[in-house]
């Protein structure tokens, strides 16, 4: 006999203040009589399993019927079902692997984990229509899911994973010992299934230099030798012009190209995104140069009294977290419109940009102050990417003005916040975008230093103040503003989105703190380490002296 409940009875979170369940958690109440299946946690909501499926196929036959609410908790539960669904075909796919146990040859291949015979994939990607690489990521992944990473698999069965963030989770740990991997997984775990995937990776990457932080130094020693610049055909006449560099490099030359194009002024024609297209092509090809304009304002640092200006465009895209662009700055663009002023064309020669002040692109690292002095090597964080090793980061302090930080020990939040570089923005808008870290709509990963202000009573019925003011992506700017849309910014810095269905979502400003619990694991696997290290050979007495004697 199994044990089901209705998938149709579903409850609406109340609007207002407080914490929401974690996005994907499709809220059921099974009926008041009908006791708990055995294995469901309480309050896990939705427990995704073959018959919840049919229930849920059956409960949903007319959608139409379906209020507003129900409608975006049913998605989310199909959402988990799919994760259901991928976790037991991951059980399957350990199990076939198992039964095809590499050939003694294959285990002589280098560079490549054996995840059992060299044909198996063969098999399955024909199972699949698949290609064979992907039938050996799935072979190798499901049989990591069945190993160190078995508390993964749990996750994802029961719909609280789904498949984007497994695969960052088995690609992260990927190179770690077991022990490493399981301690990177139940790390990261309780948090993964509210987290967007960019902040999961984030999360991932300062546990994984926690666990093995001269591995991550090393990695980043090999990987920052491969940098390169490729360059990839497209469709309709087009070619990508790819990029590897260390973060900090990747997001100054991306934050130095937005502020050139902000640079350009309102009157361009163009969306930011072509703009920063443009002006690379010029940059690189030698049509353009750049040149401080002492006589008109720097429309880069400064703003509108009110804060509610433009100060960049926008928003997490593609990763689908990741890469910053500007969907909707072309909007009132044409493909017959002309370029704009201060853009340059094939044969028009040198030309010069107004009004920017050169100058080194805003990028914010948190350095732990005893990394910065080499006490330690705790890992800083570069923000809007995540984690760095620390002697990346004490590299990048060689070079760099410094901003001075308080913030409270016991809570992790930002008292105080001082500059010392020239012609600053407003010391508010410094304290607001450090107190915020990023932009504070649920799941964006845009830093604050490349948000707007947005006042969350409008001005002038709300005041120019920390207490009503936050930083968004432009998107966030304008969804907050949308219909059936609203942001609370709470006394100790919270803020709290209500969806038009009810739904309650809330950010936290950054934490400043250093995590504790980060740093116990980061001594266990240290002295864990040292102890394994062999004890040095003594040095050769004379009478074992090679010859000559």
């Amino acid at each position: 006999m199994f044990e089901t409940w209705s998938a149709v009875s579903v409850r609406r979170e109340a609007p207002g203040p407080g914490i929401a369940p974690a996005p994907g958690v499709w809220a059921v109440d099974p009926p008041s009589t009908r006791p708990e299946p055995e294995g469901r946690p309480a309050g896990a909501g939705f427990m995704p399993s073959g018959w919840a499926a049919l229930e849920l196929e059956l409960g949903t036959a007319d959608p139409a019927s379906m209020d507003d609410a129900a409608l975006v908790e049913t998605i989310a539960g199909f959402h988990r079902l799919m994760s259901w669904a991928g976790a037991r075909q991951a059980r399957l796919l350990a199990e076939f692997a198992g039964r095809r146990p590499a050939d003694p040859s294959d285990m002589l291949r280098a560079n490549e984990p054996s995840v059992g015979s060299r044909f198996a994939p063969d098999e399955i990607g024909c199972a699949l229509a698949v290609s064979r690489g992907w039938a050996t990521f799935l072979l190798a992944q499901a049989t990591a899911l069945a190993g160190p990473l078995h508390a993964v698999r749990d996750a994802y069965e029961r719909g609280e994973l789904d498949a984007a963030k497994v695969r960052a989770l088995y690609e992260t740990t990927l190179y770690l010992d077991p022990a490493q991997a399981t301690a990177v997984a139940a790390r990261v775990l309780p948090k993964a299934g509210g987290q967007s995937l960019a902040q999961l990776r984030a999360a991932l990457r300062r546990a994984v230099i926690a666990v093995d932080p001269d591995g991550a130094a090393n990695r980043h020693r090999r990987a920052r030798h491969d940098r390169r610049v490729t360059v990839q055909a497209r469709e309709d006449g087009m070619a990508s012009l790819w990029a590897l560099l260390s973060a900090p490099d990747a997001y100054s030359a991306y934050e130095w190209l937005t502020r050139l194009a902000r640079g350009l002024g309102a009157a361009d024609s163009r969306g930011m995104d072509a703009r920063r297209a443009d002006l690379l092509r010029d940059l690189l090809t030698g049509r353009l140069t750049v040149a401080p304009d002492t006589d008109s304002t720097d429309v880069d640092l400064l703003a509108p009294e009110n804060g509610d200006a433009e100060q960049t465009t926008g928003e997490t895209n593609s990763d689908p977290d990741q890469q910053f662009t500007d969907p909707e700055g072309d909007a009132t663009a044409t493909p017959e419109s002309p370029p704009g002023p201060g853009a340059s064309e094939a044969g028009s020669g040198r030309m010069y940009l107004r009004p920017v002040t050169p100058g080194k692109p805003l990028i914010q690292v948190v350095v732990p102050y005893p990394t910065l002095t080499g006490q330690t090597d705790e890992p800083c964080e570069l923000v809007g990417y995540g984690t760095l090793p620390a002697e990346l980061a004490r590299e990048l302090a060689a070079d760099a003005v410094w901003h001075r930080l308080l913030t409270d020990p016991a809570s992790g939040a930002l008292l105080d916040y001082g500059r010392t570089t020239y012609h600053p923005p407003v010391a508010l808008a410094d304290h607001i975008r450090a107190r915020d870290g990023y932009c504070r709509e649920p799941m964006c990963m845009r830093p604050a230093a490349g948000c707007e202000l947005d006042h969350i009573i409008r001005f002038p019925d709300g005041p120019t103040a920390e207490s009503n003011v936050d930083s968004k992506c432009q998107h966030g700017h304008k969804l907050k503003h949308h219909a059936g849309w609203q942001t609370t910014l709470h006394p100790d810095g919270r803020v709290t989105w209500t969806t038009p269905t009810g739904h309650v979502y809330t950010t936290e400003p950054y934490d400043y703190r250093t995590d504790t619990e980060l740093a116990a694991l980061r001594a266990e696997f240290t002295a864990a380490a040292v102890a394994a290290k062999p004890e040095p050979e003594p040095p050769p007495t004379p009478d074992d002296d090679p010859p000559p004697f």
